[in-house]
C-alpha cells in the first residue's frame, strides 16, 4: 500500500475549490480479503466563506493504483476548468 495525501486550494473566476487525493482502505467490503484494498480517491470541493463543503462534491473519481491518483490530481491543479465546467458553468 502507499499512503497518499495530496491537498490543494484553487481559485478559479473569484470562486475557491480543495483539490484532495488520498489512500483508503475499501470499507464497503463483501468478499473476504476486500477490506486489505487500498483505492485512491480524488474529490473537488467548493469552498464557501471559508468552510469546504464537503456534503457535495463537484469531481470524485477512484483509482487502483497510486500512479493514476497522483496524474489526475496534477491534471485537475493544471487545467482546472476544464474539470470544474461541466458542474459549475464556468
Amino acid at each position: 500500500m502507499r499512503e497518499l495525501e495530496l491537498k490543494n486550494i484553487l481559485k478559479v473566476d473569484n470562486r475557491e475549490f480543495l483539490v484532495s487525493t488520498i489512500s483508503m482502505h475499501v470499507r464497503h467490503s463483501f468478499f473476504e480479503g476486500d477490506s486489505k484494498k487500498i483505492v485512491y480517491e480524488t474529490m473537488v470541493f467548493e469552498i464557501i466563506n471559508d468552510e469546504v463543503q464537503f456534503h457535495r462534491s463537484i469531481f470524485n473519481e477512484r483509482y487502483n493504483m497510486a500512479d493514476e491518483a497522483i496524474a489526475e490530481h496534477g491534471a485537475i491543479i493544471k487545467n482546472p476548468k476544464f474539470f470544474l465546467s461541466a458542474s459549475l458553468n464556468l
